[in-house]
């Protein structure tokens, strides 16, 4: 629960009293609206009651503000003082309701600032990355920010299912297909990472794709039309891709819960069944003229997509085979539950966090627990943007209300200072997810190394930590960049372990369990309400009440930055305090408080750096 909204309905009952009481029309809900953040220097809370009524009374705004003010009666246990600045009213918070949060926290441990559970399911789509080649940066970014989102989602109170979407038809996937089957490997191939190796022979193919058009455009046939023979051998190549993926996303602490395989949907006809629904809505004809004749499209309104292109609004082609609009359109619809039809799973793996990850397969059974969300939420790049209204266009005007739950979270790519990254250039060789880890590691054991002795760090502790290390450098620095803006990728901005840093919080952390080990034996962590806060508590406390409404916003707005921000926020907060409040030091009630106080942050800190995916080393 958030603990600032009961002293936010408090105060907005206490300011509507104060009105009615001076002959002013305000309600409870309109003196609600009206309690905004005070600027630091006046005050924690204010109200713009004071120009509302000004503005209906053409009345002087500090002379109501005034008033108000000495009216306004709230309980002392909750505000402190009531500060008049301007044609603002002021409120600060008092000691006694500061202490009360770290209390909470200290009550409600890892829960702090989680939302109940609210009997809804979001199913987060990410990375969907065409199993031909290993993650590059790119693909990186958007398996952080899915990861992230899925995290702060579940934190809020949905349920959340993960699901990677392996598109393993189309063009991309048939050449390296063929590429393995028919061109000569080198030796010792065996030993390279698989997805590394289809990914190298792509770069390839891709030079000069025409040579061989004939014959991959044979394989596409077959696989489309579900050869058995073609389609198990594909199939097999493209399962050892993405094992060798996952590899990848472990590395990073990233976990499934379920692989959707293009190849499966066809299998199963689930598109089939959707799309009669479809054409029943009554949203899309036939055409019988133009260079559309015979194409199913859809009519859009001119006015909500002016620039549409003509082949977007195309749903089946003349040829009868439908478009990857309609067959995303499909997807969707299924997410939601608004499909007939159910797939088969089976086991593809387990994690390491001991999950299986299941997949679809004709092999497999019924298991009718996937699908059927109340949000959806899909994590694909910025240049997809407008297919993703399409979509979501297209499944209001089909007369579904889950159009509204239908999220896209658009990001721009990452590059190079002198290029993009592409797969079938090769510009993401030298670059790619595992290559950046391994990096990271390599710098993490250095730094560890100059501070081996004085951190007490043990020798074969050292690469477990470096990895943490890494991970939190890596995580943070792609996290932290609002997901609508590009990353020009340079190492020593990705792998920094200075500064506002992903170490930094880490560090935070660390500091705070080594303060805890110093108490006194037997001492515990305290609350005392009469404890007389300084300036630096005080703060500490205001940081912490901020992560419940950090989180929500952040699930609201599907934005992981907003953590990466708060967490920089409270880190802050808590380096003043060790610097200003001494706690092994103190005498004894003040150090027991002092240490509820580390333990709070401690908790909330390693909260927000979880739902960035960030765990916290033992030392550093």
């Amino acid at each position: 629960m958030d603990p600032l909204s009961p002293l936010k309905q408090s105060l907005a009952e206490a300011i509507a009293a104060a009105c009615v009481s001076l002959k002013y029309e305000v309600t409870v809900e309109d003196a609600a609206k009206s309690i905004i953040p005070a600027k630091p220097e006046f005050g924690d809370l204010g109200t713009t009651i004071a120009f509302d009524l000004a503005k209906r009374l053409k009345a002087n705004p500090m002379e109501i503000a005034g008033k108000i003010a000495k009216a306004v009666k709230i309980e002392k246990k909750l505000i402190k003082e009531t500060k008049i600045a301007g044609p603002y009213v002021n409120f600060i918070y008092s000691d006694s309701f500061l202490m009360s949060i770290f209390e909470q926290v200290m009550t409600e441990k890892e829960k702090f600032g989680a939302g109940a559970p609210n009997g809804k399911k979001a199913i987060v789509e990410y990375p969907s990355v065409n199993p031909n080649k290993p993650w590059h940066i790119g693909h990186l970014r958007n398996a952080l920010l899915g990861n992230s989102i899925a995290n702060i989602i579940e934190f809020s109170g949905y349920s959340v299912e993960r699901q990677n979407f392996i598109n393993d038809l189309g063009l991309q996937v048939s050449q390296s297909i063929w590429g393995y089957l028919t061109m000569p490997k080198p030796d010792g191939w065996e030993n390279e990472k698989f997805d590394l190796f289809i990914g190298k022979q792509y770069v390839e193919i891709s030079k000069n794709p025409e040579k061989i058009e004939a014959e991959v455009r044979s394989l596409m046939k077959r696989l489309d039309a579900r050869d058995p023979k073609t389609s198990a051998t594909a199939r097999g190549i493209a399962e050892r891709v993405v094992m060798s993926q996952l590899q990848t996303a472990f590395d990073y602490g990233i976990y499934e819960d379920v692989l959707l395989w293009e190849s499966d949907l066809i299998e199963f006809k689930l598109y089939e069944g959707i799309f009669k629904k479809m054409l029943k809505s009554g949203i899309f004809v036939k055409e019988t003229e133009g260079d559309k004749k015979g194409c199913i499209v859809a009519h859009l309104d001119e006015a909500e997509f002016p620039s549409v292109r003509s082949d977007e609004k195309v749903i089946v082609r003349s040829d009868g085979v439908p478009t990857y609009t309609a067959k995303d359109i499909a997807l969707a619809m299924w997410k939601f539950g608004l499909a007939e039809g159910t797939m088969k799973y089976k086991v593809f793996t387990k994690q390491p966090n001991g999950k299986s990850l299941y997949m679809t397969s004709a092999a497999g059974r019924d298991m009718p627990n996937y699908g059927k969300a109340d949000l959806v939420v899909n994590v694909i790049g910025v240049e997809q943007s407008y297919l993703q209204v399409l979509i979501k266009y297209i499944l209001k005007k089909m007369g579904y209300p889950q159009a509204e739950n239908y999220i896209h979270i658009p990001y721009e790519h990452v590059t190079l200072p002198e290029a993009s990254f592409s797969g079938r250039e090769g510009t993401w060789l030298g670059f790619s997810a595992d290559d950046l880890m391994a990096e990271g590691v390599k710098r993490a054991a250095l730094e560890i190394e100059k501070r081996m002795e004085k951190s007490g760090i043990k020798p074969k502790d050292r690469d477990k930590i470096a990895k943490q290390i890494a991970n939190a450098a890596i995580k943070f620095s792609i996290l932290r960049v609002s997901p609508n803006k590009k990353v020009t990728f340079e190492w020593d901005k990705a792998i920094s372990f200075e500064g506002d840093t992903g170490p930094y919080l880490q560090y935070a952390c660390v500091r705070a369990k080594r303060i805890l080990e110093k108490m006194p034996e037997g001492e515990k962590p305290i609350i005392r309400k009469t404890h007389k806060l300084s300036d630096s508590e005080r703060q500490l406390a205001k940081a912490l009440l901020e992560f419940p409404i950090a989180v929500q916003k952040a699930a609201s707005d599907h934005q992981s930055n907003y953590i990466t921000d708060y967490s920089l926020r409270l880190s802050d907060a808590f380096s003043r305090f060790y610097e200003t409040s001494p706690v092994i030091q103190a005498e004894e009630n003040d150090r027991k408080v002092r240490a509820a106080m580390v333990l709070s942050a401690l908790t909330v800190l390693q909260s927000s750096l979880g739902l960035l995916g960030i765990g916290v080393p033992e030392k550093m």
